[in-house]
């Protein structure tokens, strides 16, 4: 069960949201080998063996790559990669696949995101083979004459093809893999009148259109008029606001402190009902709201509530939700969150004595050591002076690992912007504080200080996210496969 505040609150199977947390990459194993149908000698045949002998040495071979599979040799996570039965192609000294092998592998392969392959008998067959269904080719052995001859032929012809090494296992393959189809399953619900851009994030991505060309990402924008009327349904549904009252009371009860009364934590929690709904119905696994342009409708303020709480929740079950209609800000939390598999903290940048980042709002991650770990200890605390708005309080050095890793996207969606980091200081615990009031202080990990990082913002923008842990090394490789140019400070 997925767990919001280290406790059984929710699972998205029962919100029924398309989660990316609960997308697989589809992987079909094929493996190609050879027999002959004769006995002779030559160059390309120096050890003879009988046809049935070869032949059964091909099924021997299939035998032991199909235990792999099964018996997860490679450690792949099985909560990422779903794996399609393992299929043998068989072919003669003709080098050729029959339609009938093909017909045997059809189906999967085509249904499949990647096919892995264990390329024996020849180079041809498995060109062939990637060149047919036009997936992703990922190796089973690692470098060697015969995958780099593939791997060269095939991105040539415009077909991926990836070998794992030292550097880069099969699992870590196939997890960057499934981000990149995960992030381009993206699906952003977007409550505005105002349109684009934000007011007070324009350097949010200038023509969000041109992420589903570029992506396949998605924007739905909805009116207030319709955020307004699903809302009051919502206030007005008795089972909803005992649900609410349930959910606020086990939130309430498990934090550390409070510094708000447990009747607005209910209002923020008929809030996050509401923007379910809205998510369900549009088909959306994101969400974004712009806080300036909400804050002038005065819907806040007659609903007791900011999006502050709602974002921290949605991050907790890997679900990207960002302030201000930062699309720029939530991609790069996606990136993040993909990689990581753990909740991240966004907020604004401030330039701090020596060159120190501080990343401050109301709205860290929870679940920052991992989905299916415990969350960090939390306080609920008040956003307005008159004691609504709720929101999670962290303090960041509360842990173990002080390490991490810091991004944002830039106006174009083309380039991501990267700090592998150190945590020196954290702000907002047991403080009573409104406002955006929750902060992490960070310098570079190798100089000590963020200052090159922080000019370099002047082409990416404010909102940044962060994670605990390095993943710059995941985030450049996954740029190569996205063709986004990833930039790393230190």
């Amino acid at each position: 069960m997925n767990q919001l505040f280290g406790n059984p609150l929710t699972d998205l199977s029962m919100i029924d949201i398309p989660s990316p947390n609960m997308s697989r990459l589809v992987v079909k194993p094929i493996m190609t080998n050879m027999y002959h149908t004769d006995e002779w000698e030559g160059p390309c045949r120096f050890n003879v063996v009988p046809m049935v002998e070869e032949k059964q040495r091909a099924l021997t071979a299939f035998e032991k790559f199909r235990e792999d599979i099964i018996n997860n040799a490679h450690d792949i996570d099985g909560s990422s990669v779903e794996m399609l039965d393992p299929e043998l192609v068989l072919f003669v000294e003709d080098f050729s696949i029959t339609e009938e092998d093909f017909r045997k592998i059809n189906s999967d392969a085509r249904n499949a995101d990647v096919l892995l392959m264990d390329p024996a008998g020849s180079s041809i067959a498995t060109y062939e083979i990637a060149k047919r269904y036009n997936k992703p080719v990922v190796f089973a052995w690692g470098l060697s004459c015969r995958t780099v001859d593939i791997a060269a032929y095939c991105r040539s012809n415009g077909i991926e093809a990836y070998i794992p090494d030292a550097d880069l296992a099969l699992n870590e393959v196939l997890n960057l893999l499934r981000a990149r189809k995960v992030f381009g399953e993206t699906k952003i619900l977007y409550p505005t009148d105002w349109g684009w851009p934000s007011v007070a994030s324009v350097a949010g991505i200038n023509e969000p259109n041109k992420l589903k060309e570029r992506y396949g990402i998605e924007l739905v924008t909805i009116s207030y008029e319709e955020l307004t009327r699903e809302m009051e349904r919502t206030i007005q549904d008795r089972t909803k606001n005992t649900e609410a009252d349930e959910m606020a009371a086990t939130m309430y009860d498990h934090a550390d402190h409070n510094f708000i009364d447990k009747k607005y934590v209910s209002s923020s929690m008929v809030f996050y009902q509401a923007i379910i709904n809205l998510m369900q119905k549009h088909e959306c696994n994101a969400f974004t709201i712009e806080c300036f342009e909400f804050c002038t409708s005065r819907l806040p303020q007659k609903w007791t509530i900011t999006p502050c709480l709602i974002h921290t929740m949605f991050k907790d079950l890997g679900i990207p939700s960002a302030c201000e209609g930062d699309l720029g800000a939530l991609l790069a939390m996606q990136i993040l969150m993909l990689v990581s598999k753990k909740s991240v903290h966004l907020g604004n940048m401030f330039y701090r004595e020596n060159g120190t980042l501080e990343i401050n709002h109301s709205v860290p991650g929870i679940k920052m050591n991992g989905f299916n770990n415990p969350g960090l200890p939390y306080q609920l605390g008040r956003f307005v002076e008159s004691g609504w708005g709720t929101k999670a309080v962290v303090d960041f050095m509360q842990n173990d690992v002080k390490e991490v890793t810091v991004a944002r996207m830039n106006p174009s969606g083309t380039g991501l912007l990267v700090l592998k980091g150190e945590l020196t200081g954290s702000k907002g615990w047991d403080e009573d504080l409104r406002g955006c009031a929750v902060s992490a202080f960070i310098v570079g990990k190798d100089s000590g200080t963020a200052h090159a990082f922080m000019q370099k913002q002047a082409d990416y923008g404010n909102h940044l996210c962060m994670v605990y842990g390095d993943y710059s090394e995941q985030i450049k490789k996954l740029g190569q496969m996205m063709n986004i140019d990833v930039v790393v400070e230190s």
